[in-house]
């Protein structure tokens, strides 16, 4: 089973994704993308950088589970990486939707939902520029409407309560026990 994780900007699921594979050895699915490779990311850690014409050609040949344009950049994650258990992976609602057309591919989704004036002010407590942080805060406005009647599980953390270990064992434990419910 693979685990999707799902939330605005600052919202941990990063974090959350990043602790689950320390903690649980779970293996990160890594989305490929046309988008230019910055100076701290690492080829095939943080992204599978291609460029336009490998993009094409698989594309042509069904490589693709899943795919979004964000910003002008191309983003998807390959079929085969759905195959394997113990994955996860971070995805946007319009992705998760591709993802769960797919019968073949057992997926259970997680919300994390954090309250918008709590994230923008994590974004900023961080250090993060202030314009780049209520734009980024703005784009996720209308992308997540209904998306919790379509996750399987729902996690509020309000101001941030709840602890990244906290959500990593509850994530966990919600996996191994087939559950899906609200919380």
């Amino acid at each position: 089973m693979v685990i999707a994780l799902l939330g605005e900007s600052a919202s941990g699921k990063s974090s959350l994704e990043k602790e689950l594979v320390k903690k649980y050895g779970l293996s990160k699915i890594i989305s490929y993308t046309t988008r230019p490779q910055r100076e701290y990311e690492e080829q095939g850690i943080d992204y599978n950088f291609i460029n336009k014409e490998e993009l094409e050609k698989l594309k042509s040949e069904d490589f693709f589970a899943e795919t979004a344009v964000y910003n002008g950049w191309f983003y998807g994650t390959a079929k085969k990486d759905y195959t394997d258990k113990n994955k996860i992976v971070t995805l946007t609602p319009h992705r998760l939707r591709q993802i769960k057309k797919n019968p073949n591919i057992e997926i259970i989704s997680f919300y994390i939902k954090i309250p918008r004036r709590d994230r923008l002010i994590k974004c900023l407590q961080r250090g993060d520029n202030i314009d780049e942080a209520i734009r980024r805060n703005l784009s996720d406005v209308g992308q997540f409407d209904g998306i919790e009647n379509e996750v399987d599980i729902i996690i509020e953390n309000e101001s941030y309560k709840k602890s990244i270990d906290a959500l990593s064992r509850l994530v966990y434990f919600c996996c191994n026990h087939n559950f899906k419910l609200q919380f």
